[in-house]
């Protein structure tokens, strides 16, 4: 602890200056009030520190949803807690997505693919318009084998998750490629306050091992080292044989008391079987059930690392910085079959996809708070990301997971750099306003190892700039009711070997500008609503292709939808929540009875109810909807909707615990993905267009020991 730290002030600072010369516009810090009844950024910086840790320190599961920044941007800006966390069943490690209202994340190749994720209106396939990040790290990835935004959360341990900040719209300048629809970021334990061992045991083969140890050594070292092994076979004909392995290793050292050094290290593998996405018309014909496989050789195999180093500091009392540097080593594998025989009688359709990358990054972010200038009070945020992909992925025609065909084989470097500043302006306590400026360069260089010779190679270098505007505005008549206005552009990327291609080129950076109005109050201490109404439209759409196994780029698109939330704590022993979306998504430039976007929801609900007793017993019940919606453009396919209930019962005597997961409680029939795709039997005489679909978990039991220590 006896560190000099005049000295490493000095260099803090300096490192802050160079970030915010050339787009800061606030003001000098320097300038501001010395207004004595005005709590400083290292005060305030104390505080919450403390606050987190104290949060850290409860074994309550139940904790109050909160906004998630202290003066949030917009009504559906929140943070959820890690006690709400560990009150939901979780089943899969992207479960723990779904604590975001309205999110939803489903399934549909085996426990090793990424998931399908839904929000505001958008079918975001894997990713492509939703930021996942863990500690402000990417999990998204860009020109991705399978699909755009590839964003696999199987590389976390859930219970070392501490909280989610949830993040709607385009209106935040430091969120940049992927947050359309929103973003979530995780953030994992540094320490925990109990170690723990548990084992888990279910139906299907479910087997699950996680261990975790947390150690403070001195007054400025702490550890967290965590592991996990798991496995399943799932309710199918063809078990999925999931297996998957983590490891998790955290060290944090406190420089002085106002900066501190954090080091991550975490490891994935993987492997699995897939039934894939079956035809009505193979279940409706007996030649499966619905639990059946038409290619049992469907299936994949990924592996994941991640390094990285955060460096955190206050400096003087009214600045702060904030650095991340990042790697990653990425290799992924899948074989898919979504046509069967449409396209090769003899053989079939099985794809082969691959991914191979390395991913290395930065983010820094600075602020400066001016206190008070009068009643009003100032700060300014700026910052600057950094990322850069070396990619090799490739497609080939397969049988039983044998080569017979190369389609493609790509090289790619992708680089994006990221700029953004945000002025704060507080009058009193009763108006915000927030002006943010972001701007985007990428640009990539395709190396086409098949086609480089033809006309639709994919060869080519290309780049595009983007700039986004921000602005949000905050109203408090009174501290229980606050109003919002938000607007701001934002964008997704396009897959850059698309973007390349001579015959079909796509813009490398795709718009979108986004709008919200939203109230939020709080009539009781123990309840608070929330409503936003929102518009969001895309200069182009990426929709599934599913005779090909990927995405393809579409028309503009327009999304009108309103929201309600609602969240109740009681004395931390009761906890209740449900959110309601309500969504229409249509093609801005298409008649009249063929405007709608495949697959994109209208009706979502989520709400749930948990306890804990003073004696040590918990439960939880948990219900989430989805309506029908259109599978085609002319909307004569329809998907279906479905309800699922999930609960939670468990006893916690001394270091023991003991918990039971039901997910599917009234054992429903659903359908958890589905599909228009034109496909080919060996018993049909030509193809067939019809849904394709992968069934959900019919009542699963699981239960689990955990010992604290």
């Amino acid at each position: 602890m006896n560190v000099n730290v005049n000295a490493n002030k000095g260099l803090a600072r300096a490192a802050a200056s160079v970030l915010l010369v050339s787009f800061v516009f606030g003001g000098s810090a320097a300038a501001h009030d010395k207004d004595e009844d005005a709590k400083t950024l290292r005060e305030k910086a104390a505080e919450e520190q403390a606050q987190k840790r104290a949060e850290a320190e409860k074994h309550d599961p139940i904790d109050v949803f909160v906004s998630g920044d202290r003066t949030p941007a917009s009504a559906s800006a929140a943070t959820v807690t890690g006690g709400e966390l560990k009150a939901r069943p979780k089943l899969r490690a992207a479960d723990v997505l779904q604590a975001a209202g309205g999110l939803f994340a489903v399934q549909h190749s085996g426990g090793g693919k990424a998931n399908q994720y839904f929000l505001r209106g958008f079918d975001i396939d894997h990713g492509t318009d939703l930021l996942i990040t863990v500690d402000g790290i990417p999990v998204n990835l860009v020109s991705h084998g399978h699909g755009q935004g590839y964003a696999d959360v199987n590389f976390l341990i859930p219970e070392l998750v501490t909280s989610l900040d949830v993040y709607k719209g385009t209106y935040y300048p430091h969120l940049g490629d992927f947050a359309t629809a929103g973003s979530v970021d995780m953030r994992l334990a540094d320490h925990l306050p109990e170690s723990f061992a548990q084992l888990s045991a279910g139906q299907y083969g479910i087997l699950r091992g996680v261990g975790a140890v947390s150690r403070t050594v001195g007054d400025d070292w702490r550890f967290t080292v965590a592991g996990e092994v798991a496995a399943q076979n799932g309710p199918f004909s063809n078990p999925e044989r999931y297996q998957r392995i983590n490891a998790y290793l955290r060290a944090t050292h406190d420089i002085s008391p106002s900066s501190s050094v954090t080091m991550t290290w975490m490891s994935h593998t993987g492997r699995w079987n897939a039934n894939g996405q079956i035809p009505e018309r193979a279940v409706e014909q007996g030649l499966i059930d619905r639990f059946g496989t038409l290619d049992p050789s469907e299936g994949g195999t990924t592996q994941r690392h991640i390094a990285a180093i955060r460096y955190e500091t206050r400096i003087a009392d009214d600045a702060a910085l904030d650095v991340t540097a990042y790697a990653q080593r990425y290799n992924w594998r899948l074989y898919s079959n979504f046509t069967f025989f449409r396209d090769d009688p003899l053989h079939g359709d099985q794809l082969e996809q691959t991914d191979e990358r390395w991913v290395l990054g930065l983010n820094a972010g600075t602020r400066f708070l001016h206190r008070h200038y009068g009643p009003v009070q100032i700060e300014t945020r700026a910052g600057f990301q950094v990322r850069s992909d070396a990619i090799d992925n490739s497609l080939h025609h397969d049988e039983a997971r044998h080569r017979l065909t190369r389609l493609t084989d790509a090289h790619v470097a992708q680089t994006s750099v990221g700029l953004y500043t945000e002025e704060r302006l507080a009058y009193r306590n009763w108006l915000a306003l927030r002006g943010g400026f972001r701007v985007d360069r990428m640009d990539a260089i395709v190396d086409d190892h098949v086609s480089s010779t033809s006309a639709n190679t994919v060869d080519g270098t290309q780049g595009a700039l983007l700039a986004s505007p921000k602005a949000s505005l905050v109203l408090a008549p009174n501290p229980a009711l606050q109003l919002y206005l938000n607007y701001g552009r934002g964008f997704h990327s396009n897959d850059a070997r698309s973007r390349a291609q001579t015959t079909t080129a796509q813009s490398l950076l795709v718009p979108a500008t986004s709008y919200e109005l939203g109230l939020r109050a709080r009539p009781h201490q123990a309840l608070e609503l929330t409503v936003a109404a929102f518009r969001i439209d895309l200069a182009s759409e990426l929709v599934w292709v599913g005779d090909a196994g990927k995405t393809r780029a579409s028309g503009a698109t327009e999304r009108l939808g309103v929201e309600f939330g609602g969240r109740f704590s009681l004395n931390r022993w009761l906890f209740a929540d449900a959110d309601v979306t309500l969504n229409r998504a249509q093609y801005r430039e298409s008649s009249a009875a063929a405007n709608a976007i495949p697959l994109a929801p209208t009706r979502t609900i989520t709400a749930g109810i948990a306890a804990k007793a003073p004696w040590g017993t918990f439960g939880s019940l948990r219900v989430r909807h989805m309506g029908e919606r259109p599978a085609t453009p002319d909307s004569s396919l329809v998907a279906e909707g479905f309800t699922i209930v999930d609960a939670q019962v468990g006893h916690r005597v001394g270091p023991v615990e003991a918990t039971l997961d039901v997910q599917n409680l009234l054992n429903s029939t659903w359908r958890e993905v589905q599909f228009a795709t034109t496909s080919k039997l060996r018993t049909d005489a030509a193809p067939v267009t019809e849904l394709n679909f992968t069934p959900g978990w019919p009542l699963t039991v699981r239960g689990t020991v955990a010992v604290y220590f």
